[in-house]
C-alpha cells in the first residue's frame, strides 16, 4: 500500500506519497488552496499507479478536503494528535508524517466516508463535549454572544451556508437567492476566502451576511486557545481584504464546541453561531431528501444548515429552488442571522 499525506500551511496545501518501504513515490508537492481540482487529480492519478492501494491521510486541523477526495472515489484516513508529532500554530504537521503514519499503522487512523465525513469514530466524543458546554451556552445567550435560534412567535428563518466560497457552487447559489430576491448568511473558510476573494466580495455586495468559519475548517476541541485564534483572526483578515470588514460572527466547524472555546470566543467579542435544523446535504441523500428535510422541519425562528462547498454541492443546488418556493409558501421571512428575531448582533 502507498500512503499519501496531506498538509496545510497558510493558503496552499502539501502532498506526499511514500511506497510500503518509505521511499518519496511522490516528493513533496505544494498546491494552492484554491486548485482543488488539481490536488484530487494527482491523488487520482497517483493511486491508478498504486493499482487502487492508495491511504491518503488526513488531519483533525483539515476539513476542507475529505468530501472532495472521497466523491473522487479515494480512500481517505484522518490521523489524530494521539498519532502525530505536535503541529504549528497555525497549519497541520508536515504532509510526511501524515503519510508515515498510515505506513507506520493504518489501524490507528479512521477511515472517512462521505456519510460520517471528517467526524468519523468522534461521535460520543463531540456529543459529551456538547453537554458539557450547555451551562456556558445559557450564560452566553442574553449577552448576545450565543445563537442557535431565533423566535418561536415570529415566522422569521435564517437560511445559511456554511465551507465556501466554492468557484462552481457559490456562484449557482448567490444566483437562485437573487432570483427570489432573498439574503442568506455564508460562513466562509479562511482559506477558500484568500484563493476565491471575489466570490466573497460578491456575497456582502448582495445584501448577504459573511462570518467567520475558521480557516481550515479544524475539530476545535484539538486546539489551543492561541491555535483557535490564529484560526479565528486569519480569517477575519481574509475577510477584511475581500469585503473591507471583518466579522463577529465565528461559526465552529461541525457544531462542536467546549465550554473553554466558547469562552475564548466570547473573550475576543465573537458571537458564536449554531443553528437548531441541520438538512444533511453534506451527506449526498439527494435532492428530494434534502428538499423535504429543509420544508418538513422549519419552524418559526428556525437557522438551517446547507453548505456551497467542501464536496459535491450540486445536489443542494439543484434543491435551493423548490426549498425557498417551498418556505416561502409556507408564510416564512428569510432573514440573515444578525436580524433573527429576538437576538441582534452586537454593534462591531
Amino acid at each position: 500500500m502507498w500512503s499519501a499525506g496531506v498538509g496545510w500551511r497558510d493558503g496552499d496545501f502539501e502532498v506526499v506519497v511514500l511506497d510500503e518501504a518509505g521511499a518519496e513515490v511522490v516528493p513533496s508537492v505544494v498546491v494552492a488552496g484554491g486548485d482543488k481540482t488539481r490536488l484530487v487529480e494527482l491523488l487520482r492519478h497517483t493511486s491508478e499507479r498504486a493499482g487502487g492501494d492508495l491511504a491518503a491521510v488526513i488531519e483533525s486541523t483539515n476539513g476542507m478536503l475529505d468530501g472532495h477526495l472521497l466523491a473522487a472515489g479515494l480512500r481517505v484516513y484522518r490521523a489524530d494528535p494521539a498519532v502525530l508529532p505536535d503541529r504549528p500554530p497555525l497549519g497541520s504537521v508536515p504532509a510526511r508524517d501524515l503519510a508515515e503514519s498510515a505506513r507506520r499503522e493504518l489501524s490507528t487512523l479512521h477511515g472517512l466516508s462521505i456519510r460520517t465525513g471528517t467526524m468519523t469514530g468522534r461521535g460520543e466524543e463531540s456529543r459529551a463535549h456538547l453537554a458539557g458546554s450547555a451551562a456556558t451556552e445559557r450564560e452566553l445567550q442574553p449577552m448576545g454572544r450565543f445563537v442557535e435560534r431565533g423566535s418561536d412567535d415570529v415566522p422569521e428563518i435564517a437560511l445559511t451556508f456554511d465551507d465556501g466560497p466554492h468557484p462552481a457552487y457559490t456562484p449557482q447559489v448567490l444566483d437562485i437567492l437573487s432570483r427570489y430576491d432573498i439574503t442568506a448568511s455564508f460562513f466562509c473558510v479562511g482559506l477558500n476566502v484568500q484563493a476565491h476573494p471575489e466570490l466573497v466580495a460578491r456575497t456582502a455586495g448582495e445584501g448577504h451576511l459573511v462570518g467567520n468559519h475558521t480557516w481550515s475548517h479544524p475539530y476545535l476541541p484539538d486546539l489551543s486557545r492561541d491555535q483557535l485564534m490564529r484560526q479565528v483572526d486569519a480569517t477575519n483578515e481574509a475577510l477584511t481584504k475581500a469585503t473591507g470588514t471583518g466579522s463577529t460572527l465565528v461559526r465552529p466547524p461541525y457544531g462542536v464546541r467546549t465550554s473553554d472555546v466558547l469562552t475564548w470566543l466570547a473573550e475576543r467579542d465573537m458571537t458564536t453561531v449554531f443553528w437548531n435544523s441541520d438538512i444533511g446535504d453534506w451527506g449526498l441523500p439527494g435532492a428530494d431528501a434534502i428538499v423535504s428535510a429543509a420544508v418538513e422541519r422549519t419552524t418559526n425562528g428556525s437557522v438551517l444548515l446547507l453548505h456551497d462547498a467542501g464536496g459535491d454541492r450540486s445536489q443542494t443546488v439543484e434543491a435551493l429552488p423548490r426549498i425557498l418556493e417551498g418556505l416561502l409558501g409556507r408564510g416564512f421571512q428569510f432573514v440573515t442571522i444578525d436580524e433573527l428575531a429576538p437576538w441582534s448582533a452586537p454593534s462591531v
